[in-house]
Formats: C-alpha cells, structure tokens, sequence
C-alpha cells in the first residue's frame, strides 16, 4: 500500500517540475534576461541604424515585438487556454492519497517509559468521479472556448491598433519634418526679400517701411520654424514610446513612404462588407454572445443534481487492517436562498447585455468607416487642390520676383505672393500625410494589416 501512494506522488511531482520551473524562471527573470515587452527596447536593436534610417516596416516590427500591450494580450490568451482547460476539471477523476505515523508509551512506573510502546501507520488512497452533472460542465467548457476566441480576436485587435498607432506616428514625424523644409524655405526668402529691401533703402530706392515689414515677416517665419522643430521632438518622442523605448531617441525616417492603397478603397459598401468579416472587435462581442450563451445554459444546470461515483482503499497496522470500499452518489441542493433562481437572471441579463453591445459595436465600426473614408476621398482632393495651387502660387511668385528684380513691383506684391506660395506648400505637405493616415484608419477598421 505504501508504495504505491509513493509512486504516485512521485508521478505528479515530476509532473509538475516543469511548470514549477517555468514559474521560477518568470521571477528569476531581471534586465537582459527579460523578454521583450517587459523590458524597454534599445535602439541599437535597429539593423537600419548604421543608415540613421528608421523604416517604417522596421518600426511596426519592433512595436509588435516589444510593446508591453502585445505581451498583455498574449498572456490573455495564454489565460484563456488555461481556462478552456480547466473548465472541464469538474468531469475528471480525482485522485487522492493520504499517510499518517504515529506512536504512543505506556509504564506503570514513571521510573521505566519503555516497557510498553505502540507504533502505527495508516494509508490510504480514493478515487472520485463526477459521472454527470446535466450539463453542467459542458456549458462551462462552451463558455471557456468561447472567451478564449475572444481573446485571440483581443489579440488580433491589438495587433491592428499597434499598426495604426505606430503609422500615425511614424506619419506625423514625417509630416512634421516636411513642413520644417517648408519652414525652412520660407525664412530662406525672407531672409534674402530682407537683404534686398536693405539694399534698395540705402541706394534710395526703397522704404523703411519695407525693411520693418520684411523684418517682422521673417520674426514669424522664424517663429514658425521653432514650432515646427518643437513638434518634430514631440513626434519623436510619441514614436519613440511606440516602439518601446524608454528615452526619446532622435533618428531618420522615411519621409516618402507610402502606405499600398487598400482593396476596394473607392467602394464604400465592399469596405463595409470587409470590415463585418474581419474587425477583431466585432468577433469579440461575438464570442462573448455565445460565451454568455453558454453563461445561460450553466445556470440552468445548476439547477439540476450531480451524479458521483467514488472508491477507496485504506491499510493500518495497529491493528492491521485492509479495507475497500465503494459507491455513487446523487448530490442535490435543495435550497440556497434563490441564489440559483438570480444566477440564472443574471445570466439572462448577461446574454441581452452581449447582443446589445455587439449592434452598437456594428453601428460604430459602421460609423468609423465611413468617416475614414470620406477622410480620405477629402485628403485625396485636397492633395489634387494643393499641388495645382502649388505650382500656380509657384508661378506666380517667380513672376513677381522676376518684376521685383526690374523694379516693377513693389516689396509688398513680392511678399503676397511669398505667403500664397508657402501656404499652399503647406497644404499640399497636410494633404499628403492625411491620405497616409486615412489609410491606416481604414486597415485598421476592416481588420487588415498593410503590407509593408
């Protein structure tokens, strides 16, 4: 008898030797050691580095790699499995073991302890088993397998919002760069108009008036170059946060890069259609609907008893004894003060709660999508708009400079035509990054990742 109660402990403490190890290693675990997504990423990980030059496929690798939120939703899915696994313990056997030791002197003299003594040992060793439950059980598991699809669609999502987060940012910081080339061309001509309007006031051609005018545009240009360099550090450090980095780290990107277009990007219904199939979100609430489902059909088996069957066998040795025994149960409780009566109404609200937010999530993965798309049928117009006031603005401004040189024009035409030529530089650099952004929105909603 001992010995197989021996076996069998050795059976599951080797069993669980490596889970125990895993565990071990988790706390252990400091510094380098950390995987990533629990420790910060360092930029010398980049391949590109040696360029200065961060793509943008190479930095929606490193968010995906090493942001904390993938490690989260990986280990929400890491819970679910266990979860799944566990909701059907109720059904399993159960095995027990159990050994006790013990001893016990007699005297008739306190002078003399050892004339009579006693030892004993007893085991024993008893198997239990839930035959059926009405069901019971099998809603747990359906409700179990259920949260673990919506966790995998968790997962899926948060992949989807990395890629938009990380192409937002990467898309500002080259917005940003672009409008400082503008910024920085516009206080170039400002620079050289003001250097020219010196030089007419001191051969007597000119105003001081010209001059203050001059001086006082190019104070703003200046001006709004320092606000388009503090909005490059800002944008830095929201990618740099994207991609897991503990401190701002200033690097190169890709100014010119573009997203593909998505499929189907002009056709609003088939982006519907795409998006009803694809969003992680809506095959979440989906599987909380069954999930909750499943909830309903559990409470309802609470209703009803537990059908058990049980052995066990047990030795002792003072005196010796062997013994066995048998049998099967039915276990039903009576009364419990309605608690099951409000588990099944909590699971009836549970379930319409589900179906009410999965219509909602509907209307606004519906709502969402159209304004992505009507944002970038706008910036698609906008982007047409801007470069032909771009190259109109350009042409005249290269008039007026041509006239301004003959002296038949004023400083103040020159200066009209200046601003109209930037803004609409300025338009054009807006419109541009507006489509690349549209674009991401719409991936992410029709639950499609861009390939890099």
């Amino acid at each position: 008898m001992v010995k197989p109660i021996f076996v069998s402990t050795c059976i599951l403490l080797c069993a669980g030797c490596a889970t125990v190890r895993s565990a071990r290693d988790a706390q252990r675990a400091s510094g380098a050691s950390l995987p990533p997504g629990e420790r910060a990423f360092s930029e010398t990980l980049f391949p590109s580095k040696d360029d200065n030059v961060v793509t943008l496929p190479e930095a929606q690798r490193v968010s995906l790699g090493w942001h904390p939120e993938m490690v989260v939703a990986t280990q929400n899915v890491v819970s679910a499995e266990i979860a799944v696994h566990q909701a059907g313990v109720n059904l399993r056997p159960v095995l027990s073991s159990s050994g006790s030791y013990g001893g016990s002197t007699q005297a008739s003299d306190v002078n003399d302890w050892d004339r009579v003594t006693s030892d004993s040992f007893d085991a024993s060793l008893s198997l239990s088993w839930v035959l059926y439950d009405f069901g019971r059980t099998r809603a747990k598991q359906r409700a179990a397998v259920e949260q673990l699809i919506g966790a995998s669609a968790s997962l899926r999502a948060t992949v989807l919002q990395r890629t938009l987060s990380v192409c937002n940012a990467y898309f500002s910081l080259a917005e940003a760069k672009a409008q400082q080339a503008v910024d920085i061309e516009n206080l170039r001509l400002y620079s050289e108009l003001l250097r020219q309007a010196e030089l007419k006031f001191k051969i007597g051609k000119g105003r001081n008036y010209d001059i203050t005018k001059t001086r006082a545009d190019r104070s703003e240009a200046l001006l709004s170059l320092l606000v388009t360099s503090n909005t490059i550090r800002n944008a830095q450090a929201t990618l740099s946060q994207e991609l897991c980095l503990k401190t701002p780290v200033t690097f190169e990107i890709q100014p010119t890069y573009k997203l593909p277009q998505p499929a189907d990007v002009e056709n609003i219904d088939a982006l519907l259609g795409i998006a009803k199939t694809n969003n992680p979100n809506l095959r979440l609430l989906q599987a909380k609907v069954a999930a909750a489902s499943a909830a309903v059909d559990q409470a309802i088996a609470d209703l009803y008893p537990q059908l058990r069957a049980s052995a066990s066998t047990s030795y002792g040795t003072d005196p010796q004894t062997w013994g066995l025994s048998w049998g099967a149960s039915i276990v039903q409780d009576l009364f419990t003060g309605w608690k099951r009566r409000d588990a099944i109404r909590q699971s009836e609200v549970g379930l319409r709660q589900a179906r009410a937010n999965l219509v909602d999530q509907e209307l606004q993965i519906t709502s969402k999508l159209i304004q992505a798309h009507t944002a970038y049928l706008t910036a698609m117009q906008s982007k047409l708009v801007a470069e032909e006031m771009q190259v109109q603005t350009l042409e005249n401004y290269t008039l007026e400079k041509k006239q301004f040189d003959l002296g038949m024009s004023s400083i103040l035409e020159l200066n009209d035509a200046q601003v109209l030529y930037i803004k609409a530089c300025s338009s054009n650099v807006k419109a541009e990054y507006a489509i690349e952004k549209a674009k991401a929105g719409i991936y992410a909603i029709v639950g499609i990742e861009p390939q890099f």
